[in-house]
């Protein structure tokens, strides 16, 4: 069995472009998605013998990112971007990642503590959500004694609300308490910070040489139509999304609650779409209000995701496109309805969220529930109690290092700062692990930080070549208006055969997982001797990544090779009639058949 050697880290060499597979570009956290779909590829079909294979991916996934187990079951957004969509369809990249879950949920819960002296400064984090929990992994593991102070008496903030039909709690439960116990975080509940005992500065009066606030956004969103807030919000029987899918996490709302009511969920994104869901598998007849149009191609698209969309769809949810709210009606204190003006334009030509509406195109919905759910907003009156708002009332926070402007001990990230994906928080949690650590050891906080990255594209290869992708399996909709998991995920066989899909669209240089497992000691490099080549550019169009290109030396075309795009495939050497292209270091295939002669 093959062996991942965790200590060759992937990386990209030092140069003016960097490339990098277009779906690690896509991922906010930068996953190494090529690297690990090709060790998955590699694994053997007997379970037994993949178990270590398995475990090794496991460890290297969780090392970078400790909630990749999370990421399996409901991020998808790397696939956004995948280069096979257009042929075959996106790789199934977060079926993989809950694939390698589902084999390492167990050995984590085994996985002994990181074996690091806890001999550095005390560092706080406030919030235990996504961001929260990254920032405290990865300063713990540099041997900070982080404590985390949670307002409720759980950790995973907004991940909890996530319908279970998506995302198994038990799951939940066991990633944070891995996490915790691995990193050796100390975790404070119930300590809701700007009250009581503990504020900001008083954090910092307690030694605590360096705060990072991700507080997350706990208020909701009020509807508005124009720039006026829309009346008769207070009615009976209207809730807040977020409110609404805390109950159900917390087991107040139980099945047939609103059985035979009629539910309006107002809003076009997931969580939108996780209340509809949710309210039909409570007992409603449920339809959706989006301002959005139908199609996601549009720059006025609904955002959420096809997968939601299809969901709602086939469990019976109707949906109207391009509507929004301009009165709400009620009768003796109870909510009766909504007006709904046709959307002519979300955002306007500058991209700004901006909509316009056709007063004269109007039509009432009548329903006994409203589910508002259009997003989140900070805690404003807590942000400026804490003196952290300039004089225009906004939050001022350098966008690269995620330090604030009042305080240079304090970092702020998470939605408390940019509402975004659950990735998106987890991403500004490293990035504030990072800044915390080079502003205790006094380094520069921005030197190396701004990286350019340009996607690959997609290879030249014959439409033969691409294969479709897998069907996700779904019990039918009769059968899973339930909270239970519905989506089959992928067998030994299925994820290497998925893995095996996967294009490798970035440079070897970025992945290197063939150096990891030992096929290789190093990668191999495709050399040209200039003074045998004619600069004919047979070499370029025989090349399926782009790599093999033509320069001009002294008025003379001469062949090179970009080493960030080349696979060393060897394509070029056999097309070259002069013989002028050279593969220099170990062949790869002649390793995989010494390795496969000694098993």
């Amino acid at each position: 069995m093959w062996k991942t050697a965790n200590k060759i880290e992937s990386h990209v060499e030092p140069a003016i472009v960097q490339y990098l597979p277009p779906c690690q570009k896509k991922c906010p956290i930068n996953e190494d998605i090529q690297r690990t779909n090709v060790l998955i590829s590699l694994l053997p079909e007997n379970p037994e013998e993949a178990r270590e294979g398995l475990i090794q991916i496991g460890d290297y996934l969780f090392d970078n990112n400790p909630l990749f187990s999370i990421c399996g079951y409901v991020c998808g957004i790397c696939e956004l971007e995948c280069n096979y969509k257009t042929k075959g369809g996106a790789i199934r990249r977060r079926l993989l990642k809950r694939f390698i879950s589902d084999y390492y949920l167990n050995f984590l819960d085994n996985k002994q503590p990181f074996d690091i002296p806890k001999d550095r400064e005390k560092v706080a984090v406030i919030g235990g959500g996504p961001g929260g929990l990254m920032c405290a992994f990865h300063l713990s593991k540099k041997g900070y004694k982080v404590t985390l102070f949670e307002a409720t008496n759980r950790l995973g903030g907004a991940l909890w609300l996530i319908p279970h039909y998506r995302l198994p709690k038990l799951v939940l439960q066991r990633v944070i308490e891995n996490i915790t116990r691995i990193a050796g975080i100390k975790i404070q509940y119930n300590t809701k910070i700007g009250e009581g005992k503990w504020t900001i500065e008083k954090l910092r009066k307690a030694g605590y040489k360096a705060v990072f606030l991700a507080k997350g956004t706990p208020a909701p969103r009020m509807l508005l139509f124009g720039l006026q807030i829309v009346e008769n919000q207070d009615l009976e029987g209207i809730f807040y999304g977020q409110t609404f899918l805390y109950e159900i996490s917390r087991g107040i709302l139980v099945r047939d609650y609103l059985g035979g009511k009629k539910v309006i969920v107002i809003g076009g994104g997931n969580v939108a779409f996780d209340v509809a869901r949710s309210a039909s598998r409570l007992g409603g007849d449920v339809t959706v209000v989006a301002l959005e149009c139908e199609d996601k191609k549009s720059r006025d698209g609904i955002p959420a995701d096809h997968e939601e969309i299809q969901g709602a769809w086939e469990e019976g949810i109707k949906i109207v496109y391009s509507r929004g709210v301009s009165k709400i009606l009620g009768e003796n204190g109870q909510f009766k309805g909504v007006v709904s003006p046709r959307c002519t334009r979300v955002f306007n030509e500058q991209g700004r969220f901006y909509p316009e509406f056709d007063l004269d195109d109007a039509i009432t919905l009548y329903g006994d529930i409203l589910i508002i759910t259009i997003g989140q907003i900070p805690d404003m009156d807590f942000l400026r109690k804490e003196g952290l708002l300039n004089e225009r009332q906004q939050l001022v926070v350098d966008p690269l290092t995620l330090q604030s402007s009042n305080k240079d001990w304090l970092f702020i990230g998470g939605d408390v700062r940019k509402i975004g994906y659950m990735v998106d928080a987890m991403r500004e949690g490293q990035e504030a692990a990072e800044s915390i650590d080079r502003y205790l050891r006094g380094l520069d906080l921005k030197a190396g930080r701004k990286r350019e990255y340009i996607a690959t594209d997609l290879p030249q290869l014959k439409d033969a070549y691409y294969k479709a992708d897998p069907d996700v399996t779904w019990l039918p909709p009769e059968k899973r208006l339930h909270f239970q998991m519905f989506e089959k995920g992928f067998t030994l066989r299925e994820a290497i055969e998925e893995a095996k899909r996967c294009l490798c669209c970035g440079p070897c240089t970025s992945c290197r997982a063939c150096v990891s497992i030992g096929l290789q000691e190093d990668l191999p490099k495709v050399t040209v001797h200039e003074s045998i080549c004619s600069g004919c550019g047979i070499c370029v169009s025989a090349c399926h990544y782009g790599a093999a290109q033509l320069k001009s030396i002294d008025k003379h075309l001469i062949s090179s090779t970009d080493v960030f795009k080349c696979k060393a495939c060897g394509m070029c050497l056999s097309a070259c009639p002069a013989g002028a292209r050279e593969l220099t270091g170990q062949n790869l295939k002649k390793r995989i058949l010494e390795i496969c002669a000694s098993v």
